[in-house]
Order: structure tokens, then sequence, then C-alpha cells
């Protein structure tokens, strides 16, 4: 049985209907352009310049994961303080010259490639002593552990730098685009690069541009970030 409403409806001639559609058409352009337009800012605008744009979100006594090692590498070296010490776990395929190149004072950093079962024990011993620790990610971690570790960086003011996946972590750093210029077309030779990095730390993503110099140890770098990261490097060839 059919209402009131619907038999109106049902009465209504084609005219009518596209008459309809038309008016209400007209009704959504004029409350569209009344409204403000904020178009969204690019990945190139949204990202300011220069490493410490990252280092300044990873603060002490915290765990930050840093999804790409190199990455990670350059980040110890922007955040230890000038003179000190530091220590790197968990990595003993490192390579020194390339830590160097990424700006890690590889002469002041201890470097313990084989913690084994004792990592927790191992991280949190050296976090007490020293101002910055990078290791590799030891995969799964109990809540508990993350927990009482976490207790143990806030107590020594320590930085901890994850390569790699950690609960809870203060501060998630990923590489999400390479750009390098002078490739011409794959045969030439690298003029400058730069890698586009995104800090999520608890709200809105930030972004930040990290130029890189030309030379091979760099090149190396910018290529070793995008590919840990699994991101499509964007090649522009130099003007």
């Amino acid at each position: 049985m059919s209402t009131p409403i619907s038999a109106r409806l049902e009465r209504r001639t084609g005219e009518d209907r596209t008459a309809t559609v038309e008016a209400l058409r007209e009704r959504l352009r004029g409350m569209q352009q009344a409204e403000p337009q904020h178009a969204s800012p690019t990945l190139d605008e949204a990202a300011t310049a220069g490493l410490d744009e990252v280092v300044q979100w990873l603060r002490a006594g915290r765990a930050h994961s840093i999804e790409s090692r190199s990455l990670a590498l350059a980040c110890m070296g922007a955040a230890m303080p000038a003179g000190a010490w530091g220590a790197i776990v968990g990595m003993p395929d490192l390579g020194i010259e390339a830590a160097r190149d990424l700006g890690v004072p590889i002469d002041r950093v201890a470097l313990v490639p084989h913690p084994g079962r004792s990592w927790l024990d191992v991280v949190a011993s050296l976090a007490e002593a020293m101002p910055v620790v990078l290791a590799a990610s030891p995969g799964r971690v109990a809540p508990t552990d993350a927990a009482r570790l976490a207790a143990r960086l806030r107590q020594a003011s320590s930085t901890l730098l994850i390569a790699g996946p950690w609960p809870n972590a203060a501060t998630v750093v990923r590489s999400v685009r390479a750009d390098w210029q002078g490739l011409d077309d794959g045969d030439g030779r690298i003029a400058a690069g730069s890698i586009v990095v995104e800090t999520v730390a608890g709200g809105a993503p930030s972004f930040a541009r990290i130029p890189i110099a030309g030379d091979a140890a760099a090149a190396a770098a910018v290529a070793a970030a995008a590919r840990e990261s699994g991101d499509e490097l964007l090649h522009q060839p130099a003007a």
C-alpha cells in the first residue's frame, strides 16, 4: 500500500524531476563557492630543511623507532652531543666508513655487535652511561620488558634510537622519498641528493628534507635509505 508521499512522487512528470535535480545542483554549487577552499600542502611544501628538524623530536629519556638503518645512523651522528660517547648495539655488519660518512663520530662510539639474549640488559647499561645509544631492533619485545627499559631511559635521560620497530615508540621516523640530480638518464654523475623524512610523534606527521652532498658515499646513503624503507627513487636530471 503506497503512502500519500510516494503517490505524489509517482505523479510527478519527468520535467518536474529534472527541474528539481537542477535546482538542488545549483544550491550545492552555491554552498561550495561560499565555503573557503583550503588546498592541502604538497610534500615539497610541507618539508622543512635539515636533519636538525628530525633530531629535535628525538627527545632524551625515550625510545624512538627509525625504519631505515642508514637514517638511524645519520640521526645518531646529529643527536650526539659534542665530545660525548655513544654506543651501537646489534649491528655486526656495520660498515665503519659508511657510518662515518653518515656523520657518526665512530672514534667515540662503543660497538657491541653481538649482545645475544642480553640485549635488554646491554642496552639499558649503555644508556645509563651514554647520552645516545643506537640499537638494531631485537624483534618481538614483551611489553613488560619495554616498560622496564623505558623507565631506565627516563631515569638516565638517555636517547635510545631503534633501527626497526619498537613497541610504543615515542617517535617513528621513516624516509618517504629520495631525490637526486645529475644522473643524466642513468649515465651521469650525481651532483646532489636529498631524502624526505616523515616524523610522527603522536600527532600529525612532520616532514623534513635532508640534503646530501654528491659524492659516492652520500649517494650510497641516499640509495640505502630509500631501499630500506621500500620507497621508489625519483630521478631528476640536472638542468
